[in-house]
């Protein structure tokens, strides 16, 4: 390539091979590319790849097929229209002409797939000689997590899982159960429509792993009974749901099968899981709590903080590449962190609370376990001078020399 800025008629038609090579280098800052656009050439922030599950493939009546992910914004009409939405006989606004859509099929497929970012005027550009749109990403600064820190994680920390189960294969697994370890499982629920998932992390509380991770789309029901089998094999682990709205069914689910180790907090924070709150009925009433992990307007600026505190002094390792992209879209918008347009936060927000209540319940446990431990080892034992027994007298502990006689106690029982 030249070393002058090249300016593509059309963008990711080129080479992907070649597109593949750039992300290398214009993953963040892009400064000698420019791409087409219903404007002319124009500046753009770089190209970066990331991973879908539910990929559509477009055909075109140029002749041109499209592989995408179920939520990326095309235009129609002027209008914005997402993949999921277009239909057979739709037209997509193309080249100086409309180009209509021939046909669409739907796999569920974790894809590699390709994204412009940082478009200038707008976030319009060509693709394969359609009009297509995409959000400020990556220069803008807008990113929670800073966009170096992740790819540090994405080159040095994703792997793939040593085993991929579960019923629907999304149960990712890279280290199986040590019952000398103690684990927590964090589950976010899906909201129940078509582009939300259901997700947890099981975590290492002593090193603050990602030993395992779950993303797919269970019914409530059965996404309860999943954790309770998931939290039993890791050695009962603490198991945190975020109660909001459809979460509580969830939560309800494992309540009924009786699992023994669900977090609760107080309804106004003051408390959360130490042990009595936990196991104890009565000490939970009293105090007012609640199962499960409330995300709200007091406790959302505290896990993101937490979320970003962990990520910029790299003391937690991820190796998911699945929660490694969602971060990559994780951005502030208006001053609340959330996933942009068109893609997920569902990993992302599992993972913080996670973090949180590892450093917040499980250390106040922790100082609970220690005080009663110091008090215990502040009793001293003491046996009475006056009672005694011999050799003799371990054969029948009923009998007791007191003085010079012997006395039988039997008459106790």
């Amino acid at each position: 390539m030249s070393i002058d800025k090249m300016k593509y008629k059309t963008s990711l038609d080129v080479s992907l091979l070649e597109l593949d090579i750039m992300t290398e280098y214009i993953l963040k800052h892009n400064d000698k590319y420019e791409i087409l656009t219903p404007s002319g050439f124009k500046d753009f922030g770089g190209v970066r790849t990331l991973y879908k599950d539910d990929i559509y493939t477009i055909q075109l009546s140029n002749g041109k097929t499209i592989k995408c992910s179920s939520t990326h914004p095309f235009i129609s009409n002027g209008a914005e229209l997402l993949a999921n939405e277009i239909l057979v006989g739709d037209t997509i606004d193309g080249i100086g002409d409309k180009v209509g859509v021939v046909d669409i099929s739907f796999e569920k497929s974790n894809t590699k797939l390709y994204d412009v970012v940082e478009v200038d005027d707008g976030n319009i550009f060509y693709v394969d000689g359609i009009v297509s749109h995409n959000c400020d990403f990556i220069s803008s600064g807008e990113q929670v997590i800073d966009a170096g820190t992740l790819q540090f994680y994405k080159e040095t920390h994703v792997e793939e899982p040593l085993e991929k189960g579960g019923f629907d294969g999304n149960l990712w697994k890279w280290e199986y159960p040590d019952y000398t370890k103690s684990y927590m499982v964090v589950a976010d629920v899906a909201r129940g429509d078509a582009s939300d998932f259901s997700t947890a992390h099981v975590i290492d509380v002593e090193t603050v792993e990602q030993v395992a991770e779950y993303r797919g789309q269970l019914d409530t029901k059965d996404f309860g009974n999943f954790l309770v089998s998931l939290a039993t094999d890791y050695n009962n682990a603490l198991l945190v749901i975020e109660n909001s709205n459809i979460g509580w069914a969830t939560i309800q689910q494992v309540i009924d099968r009786g699992y023994g180790n669900l977090f609760y907090m107080s309804k106004d924070l003051k408390y959360v899981d130490v042990e009595n709150q936990l196991h104890n009925k009565y000490n939970r009433e009293e105090r007012n709590m609640v199962a499960g992990f409330s995300t709200n307007t007091k406790t959302r600026p505290l896990i993101i903080s937490k979320l970003n505190d962990y990520f910029r002094e790299r003391t937690v390792k991820i190796r998911s590449v699945r929660t490694i992209d969602e971060l990559f879209t994780f951005i502030w918008k208006s001053g609340k962190a959330q996933a942009m347009r068109g893609y997920n936060d569902d990993l992302t927000m599992a993972l913080a609370i996670s973090l949180w209540v590892r450093d917040t319940a499980l250390r106040l446990r922790q100082e609970g376990i220690d005080l009663t431990k110091n008090a215990l080892d502040g009793i001293d034992t003491h046996v009475h001078s006056g009672v005694y027994g011999g050799a003799d007298m371990e054969h029948n502990p009923w009998r007791q020399r007191i003085g010079d006689e012997e006395e039988d106690l039997t008459w106790l029982l």
